[in-house]
């Protein structure tokens, strides 16, 4: 029986019949009307040789399926997704300065012509969010206090740039490897034990092996030196003792620039590993035979 409905919009198996029953038709050589097709089936004539006109598959869907139809339901973003992801590079370029930045500050400083809100809901697919941001203190008035009359004796001592070139600064770091935690991955059901999607970790006593490990280096003008391991007997928080650092800094390391005839001048940091706190040190009992030298000079 022929029907019809109000809507000029029809669905895809409606269009499909009517191709498969005019190329039924035209495969078998019957005699036929295509208007009886189109008025079988429920389709205005014009409209239904705009069906049977369209030779792209992609055609025969409805619009809001199609591919080669721009989407048109619904009201339209005021930010497109470019919109969002010049937002996330601006957050992620300026740092700090621009996440302080209220949503209104934001959309006026990228020139977008909407509301925070807005934007705040259009980053929102991102995740991003307002919270309390994490607090760190500087150091120490005593610190600051101490830094600032180093500061003060190192420019009065070396007044010029040129004389900093044969300075070289030196410094240990302290780092470990923990256990890895468990990563979540984006997979389908039945890959659980996919070779793509298992995580692959090191044997625990690998990482005990490896919980803490102590470098060295030293940086200068036109100088760089090799980062190198040392270990402390007896404890593992990498704390140098005077012993340590004769036998496994200077004189492996700083005493061979010594024999090729470097000019420079070792700056160390106040630990007490260095033995600048101390008096017993040799070059300080040295220095002792003769007073009239400054200590700080020499």
């Amino acid at each position: 029986m022929p029907f019809y409905k109000g809507s000029s919009i029809y669905d895809t198996p409606r269009k499909a019949r009517i191709k498969g029953a005019i190329d039924f038709c035209d495969w078998r050589r019957l005699p036929y009307y295509k208007t009886d097709v189109f008025r079988f089936n429920g389709v205005l004539r014009q409209r239904g040789y705009e069906i049977i006109s369209q030779d792209n598959p992609e055609a025969d869907r409805t619009h809001h399926n199609s591919k080669i139809s721009p989407e048109k339901r619904g009201r339209p973003p005021l930010l497109s997704s470019k919109d969002i992801e010049r937002c996330d590079r601006f957050l992620q370029d300026l740092g700090w300065d621009a996440r302080v930045l209220t949503w209104d500050q934001l959309a006026e400083e990228l020139d977008f012509d909407v509301a925070g809100n807005t934007l705040k809901e259009a980053i929102g697919s991102m995740d991003y969010h307002k919270c309390i941001a994490c607090t760190k203190g500087w150091v120490s008035k005593r610190t600051a206090k101490t830094r600032h009359e180093w500061a003060t004796n190192m420019l009065a001592a070396y007044p010029e740039a040129i004389m900093w070139h044969r300075v070289r600064f030196s410094d240990e770091v302290h780092w470990s490897i923990g256990p890895e935690g468990k990563m979540r991955i984006i997979r389908q059901p039945g890959e659980r034990y996919c070779a793509d999607c298992i995580q692959h970790t090191l044997n625990r006593d690998d990482e005990k092996a490896l919980e803490k490990q102590h470098s060295w280096a030293s940086v200068g003008h036109n100088f760089k030196s090799p980062i190198h391991f040392y270990n402390v007997p007896g404890n593992k928080n990498g704390k140098m003792s005077l012993k340590v650092y004769r036998d496994s800094i200077l004189k492996p390391i700083v005493k061979p620039w010594i024999d090729r005839g470097d000019d420079f001048l070792l700056e160390e940091d106040n630990d007490s590993g260095h033995g600048t706190g101390q008096r017993n040190i040799p070059p300080k009992q040295f220095l002792k035979r003769y007073p009239h030298w400054d200590e700080f000079e020499a």
